[in-house]
């Protein structure tokens, strides 16, 4: 959301006199108190605060007195909402995002306080728990290739080129697939349910497809996950399908720190983000497939897709090609975790957990790919040599 976007989102006044606001009624100290909440915050429960101090030299004590500043010159509520959207640009994380409304029931709180957990709400029309079919397509020219065979148009796109087949997948967020959650759906199913039961379907659905490019000779499987914004921990379950045996990688980094971190604002690191020390975490294979494998990637592909490609990266199980992944990384374990502004109706939303490779790169740095592929230089009749010759480097 930009920040003249955010501005109007807020109700507070319209954009066009964005420039010359100033209310009367403001409460500056109200915003300060909530600047000093979400430093408390942000120092307790961002995931990725230390590894921008380190990484991007990112000045905390810097951005402190200026934020400071900033709110100490601002004469109405949109002015200082601006403020804190402007502290929140400045990390550059896709995960970390001011948002209007009130934080989701399933988020964590932080400072800590009382979020106690209502009863799941049942939802079991499709539509009203907000699934929807997401596009399908890929802007990637195979389908257009010669020798291009289209086994389905989705919501998986699946064909194969000679004994090379392809499989697209979209999205890892199961409220994408809303075809697949319509043949699901059944009276009186929580949303939990219901998202476990489409994401069921979409395996077997997967497991078909793959089945079925096997029947038509394919011995060579490439999963195109260009522009696939991420999702879910489905992520891993369909990883999981691409391989046998036990796969490791370095578990999710989870937000837990032992001590009071707020002198991080001074430049000080009392204590660790993460709880405990990096741990290995392992995935039993399903073995859908266990052939030679190449998966696509593009800037757009992100966050759980990142976490899709470490799997099979890291475990030697894939080629990877294409251009670097987006930076979105690990985002919100179990809801994630919140921090409520209340000198207006603004949340600020934070990732709770970090993905490392086994590289030791935070997946917000985004994943190189084995072969650099700027997809935008890339014809139709090219990309039949361009797929084999993946395989040919293996």
């Amino acid at each position: 959301m930009t920040l003249t976007h955010l501005a109007a989102a807020i109700g507070l006044i319209s954009v066009p006199a964005l420039a010359t606001a100033s209310d009367p009624g403001f409460d500056r100290s109200a915003w300060k108190a909530d600047f000093e909440r979400v430093k408390v915050g942000l120092a307790q429960g961002y995931a990725n605060l230390d590894w921008q101090v380190d990484r991007r030299t990112f000045n905390l004590a810097r951005a402190d007195a200026q934020i400071g500043a900033m709110l100490d010159k601002a004469q109405s509520d949109v002015e200082a909402a601006l403020v804190f959207a402007k502290l929140i640009d400045a990390f550059d994380d896709p995960h970390l995002q001011l948002q209007v409304g009130p934080p989701p029931s399933s988020a964590g709180l932080l400072p800590r306080q009382s979020n106690a957990d209502g009863p799941t709400e049942a939802r079991p029309k499709c539509g009203e728990a907000h699934y929807a079919d997401g596009k399908a397509a890929t802007r990637l020219p195979y389908v257009k290739a010669a020798g291009w065979k289209p086994l389905s148009d989705g919501p998986f796109v699946a064909g194969q080129i000679g004994d090379i087949g392809i499989v697209r997948i979209p999205a890892f967020g199961e409220d994408r697939y809303l075809s697949a959650c319509k043949i699901v759906a059944k009276p009186g199913m929580d949303s939990r349910a219901l998202q476990l039961a489409t994401r069921a379907e979409l395996n077997r659905q997967l497991t078909t497809l793959i089945g079925t490019l096997r029947q038509r000779g394919v011995r060579k499987l490439v999963v195109d996950v260009s522009g696939n914004g991420g999702g879910s921990e489905w992520s891993s379950e369909v990883a999981a399908m691409f391989a046998s045996g036990t796969l490791k990688r370095q578990a999710p980094r989870r937000v837990g720190p032992a001590c009071d971190r707020s002198a991080v604002w001074k430049g000080e690191r009392p204590c660790p983000i993460y709880a405990g020390s990096a741990e290995t975490e392992t995935m039993a294979g399903t073995g859908t497939w266990t052939g030679p494998l190449a998966i696509l990637t593009d800037r757009r592909s992100a966050s759980a897709t990142e976490e899709f490609v470490t799997w099979l990266k890291d475990n030697g199980r894939a080629m990877i090609a294409g251009e670097r992944t987006f930076g979105a990384g690990c985002g919100y374990i179990d809801g994630g975790s919140a921090i409520a502004l209340k000198a207006a109706n603004l949340h600020i939303m934070m990732p709770n957990c970090s993905r490392y490779t086994g590289a030791g790169i935070n997946e917000i740095e985004g994943i190189a790919p084995d072969i650099t592929v700027d997809w935008s230089t890339v014809t139709p009749d090219e990309m039949p040599g361009l797929l084999a010759g993946l395989f040919d480097r293996r």
